[in-house]
């Protein structure tokens, strides 16, 4: 039994078919029809197009495209109407691409290069502009574009796996769309993958890749923790760093607990395939790549939990140590059989170096029954762990050389000489400055201190930049990236706040002097930079790498990630920040700084560069908003296309969709920290989610937040600023000739233009302070902190005047200071949790 696709004639071959109206999709054209199979055996089947212009879409199509050979009928399997538009996803041999490259730039990233490509989609190395880093960008095909089932199931799993962290799973950074293809960024790892590995090398001795294997079931634990399960483990999707570290990658078939098997349709694989071309390693059709998946996944891949992975890990992990796959076959369908009912010829038989207890192992791990391997990934890293010597899973006992080795690299990198004279030349220069600037106040050269303490602001500001640009720094690359997330409101306040700026300067008789001293400042920085900069940082490199030599060779031995930092964290002495950040990430150090030296047993320890923290953080809580709030918006605009695709109404279909949204995004943290992300993930977009009643709407909340919202904060402490350096040049206080004269007795502001009863509240410097106070307001966020700056403020300027007064030595102004920076900074308290 056949049918013709009515969009380009293709004849599909039907076998054991059900009654019942389907739309497949073509293998050839890659497009929709509507197929209707009658109740009566006798009736003829019926296929019509879903375009209305059909016969021209033939002719364009006949005219555009190579010809798909047809896929040949295997008797022994039936296929099932249902999965005829899986067909497509099946490698072909047409020479037209599945997606063409984008544009040089896709929302924030410039496309490199491909790397690669599979059936649902290309992935792509980038460079992502607001953090200036490698990531592999990977876009969805352009044909399931169109599949809005396909495309809301593609983002909440891109999403869900977007949770996951783990130092052996390739890290997803972002989720967005480009050109109406849905696209996630992903951690770069440069190396090769195992499967790279074997091509070149050939089979691998049996501790590397029992050490290689065991890197990748620590990942996938993670993930099965959180609920999620990979259904497509192979050596291709294991990635080798260049220092040692295995990371699983290619999330993008993960399946989720609770997974509706409807939403798992569009590309789930079932009994039937066809005949489909040779060459099938690495090939991925369906949900799977056949040459690793599960017997159970052969048959239906919406219904496997995670024992399915551990026969693909088994699968892959017997590549390794033996040079080939398991089974080998011209279709898929051949593999798949073969995988269901075969057995495996023990890997001893074909490398003879592979011990008998290892061949057993990977043979339990392959057992064709579920119920015969492992029953979970902890019992396979268990005995991996065992396999190879590591008797106490989870801690380390390091050998007194080691020790003295990590020891001798951290102090190298503290003392290096040149890093060493670039700090206390930096301290000099600084400690110079500041008391330059205090004995020209001092002598009565108020002006001129004020322009000697310029040049160290501007130098600081000039050094930030050069060294950021050339070498990438954390706290530039996070600025930068906060930089490029402003709006046009932002960057409006931000170039008026540098003219007031520059006016305020001009006014005083400073502008000039100040431009001098910046002039200085960047010459200065270029002067650090490439006189000495480079040179300490080549040397602090080498301990460095030296160090990441001995850590490779550990986790050859077998361990984890967070064994090899506890064991850096604790015996790298009491400066061990620098040194951990260099090895590992800024991250990284906070986790080991939280986690693996609780409680004081490792000593006292220093902070390195403290001063940074408070400003990633606070830039860091704004990115999140930023984050949210897009991944929000794409992920209702996803869910309200499925409705829509469903048949719900649209009024009906926005309510649904951003209840949903607002669900999926309030669980990220929970899945962080490890709730079951298939529960949350796909229970949230289905059946526990109450859509009787509209998403909860705090309308009290929106009324006050926008009289106290940041771009309120922003025009008002603009305005305070303006008025404090206005105040302060109508009385010559930039001008004073000694510090007594800025204790003198002041007027009020007065301005033609500004009625009296306002100007003559701008009396004091408070005024100044607290449009400083409003202005590190923005780093924090919620109505409670805004209202209590905003407070704060107020009492600053005017609580002099309402009745504060003052305690000697303080005088009233400075009890109303006082006041005021008090509430604003429990504000900023509240603000930060």
């Amino acid at each position: 039994m056949s049918v013709v696709c009515p969009n380009c004639d293709h004849r599909l071959a039907l076998k054991a078919s059900r009654p019942g109206k389907y739309r497949p999709r073509c293998p050839k054209c890659e497009r929709l029809f509507a197929l209707e199979i009658p109740t009566d055996a006798e009736a003829a089947i019926v296929a019509t197009s879903l375009e209305a212009n059909a016969t021209v879409a033939n002719r364009a199509l006949r005219s555009a495209r190579t010809a798909v050979p047809a896929l040949a009928s295997q008797s022994h399997i039936a296929f099932n109407p249902e999965s005829v538009h899986e067909l497509s996803e099946v490698a072909s041999s047409s020479p037209a691409p599945e997606f063409a490259p984008p544009r040089t730039e896709v929302q924030g990233y410039r496309i490199v290069r491909e790397l690669g490509r599979g059936g649902m989609g290309t992935v792509f190395l980038a460079q992502q502009l607001s953090l200036d880093r490698p990531v592999a960008l990977k876009i969805m095909a352009k044909r399931w574009a169109s599949d809005a089932t396909f495309v809301a199931r593609f983002t909440r799993e891109a999403f869900a796996a977007a949770q996951l962290r783990h130092p052996n799973i390739v890290h997803i950074h972002d989720i967005g769309d480009a050109d109406g293809s849905r696209f996630f960024s992903m951690e770069y790892v440069p190396g090769r993958s195992l499967a790279d590995v074997v091509r070149k090398h050939g089979k691998l001795d049996p501790d590397t890749a029992v050490g290689y294997i065991l890197q990748a079931a620590r990942g996938l634990k993670h993930a099965h923790e959180r609920g999620m399960i990979h259904r497509d483990v192979k050596p291709d999707n294991l990635l080798l760093d260049e220092q040692g570290l295995v990371k699983v990658a290619d999330l993008g078939l993960v399946k989720t607990a609770t997974l509706d098997a409807a939403d798992d349709a569009p590309v789930g694989t079932r009994s039937g395939l066809g005949s489909l071309p040779a060459n099938m390693t690495g090939v991925k059709i369906a949900l799977g790549t056949p040459a690793y998946m599960s017997p159970e996944q052969c048959r239906d891949a919406t219904t496997v939990d995670a024992r399915a992975d551990i026969y693909s890990l088994g699968c892959a992990l017997y590549v390794l140590v033996t040079g080939r796959p398991p089974f080998q076959g011209t279709t898929a369908v051949e593999l798949m059989t073969k995988q269901a009912y075969e057995p495996i010829v023990p890997p001893e038989k074909i490398a003879a170096r592979v011990p008998s207890e290892l061949s057993a192992i990977i043979q339990r791990m392959m057992a064709k029954s579920p119920a015969d391997r492992p029953a979970s990934m902890d019992d396979v890293i268990r005995t991996l762990e065992a396999w190879l010597g590591i008797r106490t899973p989870g801690s380390f006992c390091p050998q007194e050389d080691e020790i003295g080795q990590l020891e001798g690299f951290v102090h190298a990198w503290n003392v290096a000489p040149k890093s060493t004279l670039r700090s206390r030349l930096i301290q000099g220069f600084t400690g110079s400055v500041f008391l330059a600037s205090l004995l020209l106040l001092f002598f009565g050269r108020g002006a001129w201190s004020i322009g000697v303490a310029s040049l160290l602001l501007q130098s600081a500001a000039a050094y930030f930049f050069v060294n950021g640009v050339a070498n990438r720094g954390l706290l530039f690359t996070r600025t930068k990236q906060f930089v490029r997330g402003l709006g046009w409101w932002d960057w409006g306040l931000g170039v008026a706040g540098v003219c007031l700026f520059a006016l305020l300067l001009a006014m005083s008789g400073l502008f000039w002097m100040w431009v001098g001293f910046g002039v200085m400042g960047i010459g200065l920085a270029f002067a650090l930079h490439f006189g000495l900069d480079r040179a300490a940082n080549a040397e602090r490199r080498r301990p460095v790498d030296a160090c990441a030599q001995m850590l490779r060779r550990l986790r050859a031995r077998g361990l984890d990630e967070e064994a090899l930092m506890q064991f850096t964290a604790k015996f790298a002495g009491r400066d061990w920040e620098g040194f951990f950040e260099a090895l590992f990430d800024y991250e990284a150090k906070l986790e080991a700084r939280a986690t693996l030296l609780r409680g004081g047993a490792a000593g006292p320890r220093e902070k390195h560069a403290g001063w940074r923290e408070p400003i990633l953080n606070a830039m860091a809580r704004i990115e999140s908003v930023r984050k949210e709030a897009r991944e929000r918006k794409l992920l209702a605009a996803t869910e309200r296309a499925r409705l829509v695709a469903a048949g719900a109404a649209q009024a009906e279909a926005e309510r649904q969709a951003a209840a949903t949204a607002d669900a999926i995004v309030k669980s990220a943290d929970r899945v962080r920290i490890g709730g079951n992300v298939g529960a949350i993930l796909s229970g949230a977009s289905h059946s526990d989610l109450d859509f009787s009643t509209p998403p909860t709407v705090d309308p009290l909340g929106g009324f006050i937040g926008f009289f106290v919202g940041p771009h309120v904060r922003t025009v008002l402490a603009a305005v305070l600023l303006a008025a404090g350096g206005l105040w302060a040049y109508q009385n010559g206080l930039f001008e004073a000739a000694d510090v007594e004269a800025l204790n003198r007795s002041t007027t009020a502001l007065q301005l033609e233009f500004v009625p009296s009863f306002i100007t003559k509240r701008v009396d004091s410097v408070n005024v100044a302070v607290a449009g400083l106070l409003l202005l590190g307001s923005l780093g924090f966020r919620g109505n409670a902190m805004s209202v209590l700056a905003i407070v704060g403020a107020v009492v600053a300027v005017a609580g002099h005047h309402l009745g504060i007064r003052g305690v000697d030595p303080l005088r009233d102004v400075h009890i109303a200071m006082i006041l005021g920076a008090v509430l604003a900074f429990v504000g900023f308290r509240i603000g930060s949790r």
